[in-house]
């Protein structure tokens, strides 16, 4: 009897050892730094227009837009985590997701609530995935709106329904503003201040989503939620808002980026833009973008396309897929620290 007693207790012990090690975290998210590495101190590779699918016949006025993206799940499954979704605002309610109505309209996920919902059943079956990015792009000023008349420009409340929308898809799954800002006066004030950003404990297995515009549109959801009080979505926002967390660098000024990296900031950046880098060949751009620590680092090309580029494609070095970002991260961090793919399912 007493060395049943002393075999259950050295078990017990075994499994305390295991949970102090991890951080009490399950299996899934049993990384080795999860309790001191910072959401911002990682580097993930995302996509532009991640749903998009190229029309079969060229389109003379987008020449730009000749690339076909694989659905987000299986975009997941190369690595991507990070998306950029454009959606209008549709009488019924929906948000389809489109690049241009009718001229350059087919997507590979449509309307936005199925392409969270894609993100959501992907995530659940991967908890140990380092946490997906997603800015999602309401669109006014660039749609003809008589192309398709039944499109509604947004407003107040259109932008009102997209965060509900985003709330009700991803559900406990989000990252919000809230939870990031905690008790500190703004949000800006949370992620520069000693707060900072959450651990990986706190965030691996979940998506932030930020809306992804400024102008009036941006204006109208900061509107009675000034550091996005009881928002489901950050913004892509100036970087003296009190609602600044994550701010959009599409052109990759390495000086500007490094500066705001440092400081707390989650950085999203492009590494090539209306195919100009992977018809020329030229990776200055792409290499510029990751040297830069912008946590988020956007393309056309996560696989070669040989009929467009070549060989062009983009990659996060050593990522597994992701790695410990090149400018914040601690020293002692490595890329299975971020993402293990041995600790990516159940």
């Amino acid at each position: 009897m007493l060395g049943g007693k002393r075999t259950a207790l050295a078990a017990i012990s075994a499994v305390a050892i295991v949970a102090a090690v991890t951080g009490g975290a399950g299996m899934a998210g049993a990384n080795r730094l999860d309790e001191t590495l910072r959401t911002n101190q990682v580097q993930v590779l995302a996509t532009h227009n991640s749903y998009h699918i190229q029309q079969d016949a060229p389109i003379q006025s987008s020449p730009t837009t000749q690339y076909t993206h694989a659905p987000l799940d299986q975009q997941l499954d190369l690595g991507i985590r990070g998306f950029e979704i454009d959606v209008v605002d549709a009488p019924d309610g929906t948000f389809p997701v489109v690049h241009t109505p009718v001229v350059d309209a087919t997507s590979n996920c449509t309307p936005i609530a199925q392409c969270l919902q894609v993100t959501r059943r992907w995530s659940e079956a991967h908890p140990g995935h380092v946490p997906i990015f997603i800015l999602i792009e309401p669109k006014n000023d660039d749609i003809d709106f008589t192309i398709d008349p039944t499109l509604r420009r947004f407003d107040p409340a259109g932008v009102d329904r997209l965060d509900a929308a985003v709330r009700s898809a991803l559900g406990r799954q989000l990252i919000t503003p809230d939870s990031v800002r905690g008790t500190a006066k703004t949000l800006r004030g949370a992620v520069l201040g000693r707060r900072g950003w959450p651990p990986l404990s706190k965030t691996r297995g979940k998506v932030l989503v930020a809306l992804n515009t400024g102008g009036a549109i941006r204006d109208a959801f900061l509107q009675g939620h000034p550091s996005l009080e009881k928002r489901a979505m950050f913004v892509t926002a100036d970087e003296q808002s009190p609602a600044a967390a994550v701010i959009k660098v599409d052109d990759p000024d390495e000086t500007r980026i490094l500066q705001l990296v440092k400081e707390g900031f989650i950085v999203r950046t492009r590494a090539d833009a209306d195919l100009v880098e992977a018809r020329s060949g030229d990776t200055s751009r792409r290499e510029v973008a990751l040297r830069s620590g912008a946590q988020i680092v956007s393309t056309d090309f996560e696989v070669a396309v040989p009929a467009i580029g070549g060989d062009y494609v983009v990659k996060i070095p050593g990522g597994t897929p992701a790695r410990c970002d090149p400018v914040n991260a601690p020293k002692n961090c490595r890329p299975s620290d971020v993402e293990n793919p041995k600790q990516l399912r159940r």
